[in-house]
């Protein structure tokens, strides 16, 4: 088999070059992932357990080491999610710092820094989600509201300490 092209990254052929590890196949399910483009579930497999990838279906991007060799370190960690505890303690700090707070609030506090796999809806449940289980977690309350709408998210025993909120 012949395929034309040209070198576009030196960087990354030399990786690709230093990994004997990896077949035809492996690369270009890689460059398949790269570029956005839909891999079978066999190609992820074969591409997770080499570790060139990283993330969850169906956001999945190249792993720090082929981002390192690629020049894509910035791409890698806008799309990498940061670890849960990050989310939680910028929740914290706010709550800590302002007072109580409407979901929209903890959006505009979120919603840049979460992945930029993910979609406006997907950031949208993850924000709710990652409140729903700090407050089940006891860390931050929901004030008022019924079914949550109007409600206002405070630092867990926040009403007790704050008599302007009663």
């Amino acid at each position: 088999m012949r395929i034309f092209g040209k070198v576009i990254d030196e960087n990354y052929t030399r990786m690709l070059l230093a990994r004997t590890d990896l077949s035809i196949w492996d690369v270009i399910a890689l460059d398949k992932v790269q570029k956005g483009k839909p891999v079978t579930d066999e190609e992820l497999k074969v591409l997770k357990k080499k570790r060139l990838i990283e993330g969850r279906r169906p956001n999945y991007f190249v792993s720090a080491e082929v981002a390192a060799a690629t020049e894509t370190k910035a791409d890698y960690i806008k799309k990498r999610a940061f670890d849960k505890t990050h989310y939680k303690q910028l929740v914290l700090a706010y709550l800590d710092k302002f007072g109580p707070a409407k979901r929209s609030d903890m959006e505009k506090l979120l919603f840049d820094k979460l992945s930029d796999t993910l979609t406006d809806e997907q950031k949208k449940t993850y924000i709710m989600n990652l409140l729903q289980k700090m407050r089940r977690e006891k860390s931050i309350q929901r004030i008022g509201g019924s079914r949550g709408i109007g409600a206002k998210w405070s630092l867990h025993n926040a009403l007790s300490k704050s008599p302007d909120l009663h």
